[in-house]
């Protein structure tokens, strides 16, 4: 079992908000949608990760390419529909960054705004401009404060992982659910579905700064860091590749 997404956040004055959150310290748990894929052996996205990390991947999983690639992974790491799961996520991280507006223009600095203009997400769109792109690691705690997910990033060159930053952990690690995913050349975002027990990379360091008590625990249970260069070519010839990328 694994968690889901809370129902989405009000919007709440500066003042009503901060007392609302010293008091919801809870994750709530939904189950998830099942979904039926297809596996191939194509590799054309191991060069997105960093080979170091390939020995502990089980598949990589392909999405629509139309600018919420992003989102569609998040979507499809939480067993939300093929067509309109995107949508929900990018209303669910607005909900929470216009929610908890004092939070995240404190975390954002200079790039809420941007943030904030990239997950607004009218009734009727349907593809993303370059400037609604999921980005990382400017969304990344936002991401996996608005579902209560673990957030891995393996793109090569910057991988990181992502906790929530106000919601108790359940005391199970395997309730607790990690997206893991991979870039594509800054152009396309692919899923990554890490093996069972898998090391995790180093936190995002503004991750120590902005959580509250109630949610360090995240971080219990779980091996951060990064992994020493391995032999690698074997392993890539077997990581399965499941092709979502159709509309």
């Amino acid at each position: 079992m694994s968690e889901a997404p809370q129902s989405p956040i009000g919007f709440e004055s500066s003042h009503s908000t901060k007392a609302s959150r010293q008091k919801k310290c809870k994750v709530p748990q939904m189950r998830r949608a099942s979904r039926r894929t297809q596996s191939g052996s194509n590799m054309a996205y191991s060069h997105c990760l960093e080979p170091d990390w390939l020995p502990h991947v089980d598949a990589i999983i392909d999405v629509v390419s139309d600018g919420n690639c992003g989102y569609r992974c998040i979507a499809s790491g939480l067993g939300l529909a093929d067509v309109d799961g995107w949508r929900i996520v990018r209303r669910r991280m607005y909900d929470e960054i216009i929610g908890y507006e004092y939070l995240w223009r404190e975390v954002l600095g200079s790039s809420f705004e941007p943030v904030k203009n990239a997950v607004h997400c009218p009734e009727k769109q349907e593809g993303a401009s370059f400037k609604e792109w999921l980005t990382l690691p400017d969304m990344g705690l936002l991401v996996s404060t608005a579902f209560n997910v673990i957030l891995v990033n393996l793109s090569h060159g910057s991988a990181s992982t992502f906790l929530p930053l106000r919601s108790t952990p359940t005391s199970s690690l395997h309730n607790r659910l990690i997206i893991a995913m991979a870039n594509e050349r800054n152009i396309h975002w692919v899923r990554v579905q890490l093996r069972v027990n898998a090391p995790l990379p180093s936190l995002y360091p503004s991750w120590d700064r902005y959580v509250e008590n109630c949610a360090k625990g995240w971080r219990d249970g779980f091996v951060f860091r990064d992994i020493a260069p391995i032999a690698t070519a074997d392993h890539e010839a077997t990581i399965p590749v499941v092709d979502l990328d159709t509309p």
